[in-house]
């Protein structure tokens, strides 16, 4: 390892695991999830279309409908998006992707990471010595003289 060099176990102590795929909290309870992940931009946005949906559906220029399905359809979007919005936010705050893992679920997800991540980062081993004779030729095994 480098001089100066991070130590590589304290780098993966920090790992951030983020799963991808469907995400139903995101879903089911939008705003709440978005507040809760700390994504204010994501949240701004919704609140800026919630309002939008608001006022016309309130001042008649959209059936009362509307609103629901907007709301269902922004909702089922998070849900699909929703662990993007959390790589992108995490992203920006300065961590970065270093490798993608499949697992059965969180703890096998993060074995799997662990493992192959200190295997990686650990010195590699030294090259093994070749195998000299040290004594005469006709000496066989660990005898002194030959013969013996």
């Amino acid at each position: 390892m480098p001089v100066g060099a991070a130590d590589p176990a304290a780098i993966a102590e920090r790992a951030d695991f983020i799963r991808e795929g469907f995400s139903w909290p995101a879903l089911l309870f939008g705003p709440l999830w978005l507040l809760a992940r700390g994504l204010w931009r994501a949240l701004g946005l919704w609140f800026v279309g919630a309002l939008a949906v608001a006022l016309a559906t309130y001042y008649g220029r959209a059936p009362d409908f509307t609103a629901s399905w907007l709301y269902w359809l922004s909702a089922a979007w998070l849900g699909l998006e929703g662990q993007g919005f959390v790589a992108a936010a995490r992203q920006r705050a300065g961590f970065r992707l270093v490798d993608i893992v499949i697992g059965a679920d969180s703890g096998a997800a993060e074995h799997a990471f662990f493992s192959r991540w200190l295997a990686q980062s650990a010195p590699p081993a030294p090259a093994a010595r070749p195998n000299v004779p040290v004594a005469q030729a006709n000496v066989i095994g660990m005898f002194p003289e030959a013969g013996g």
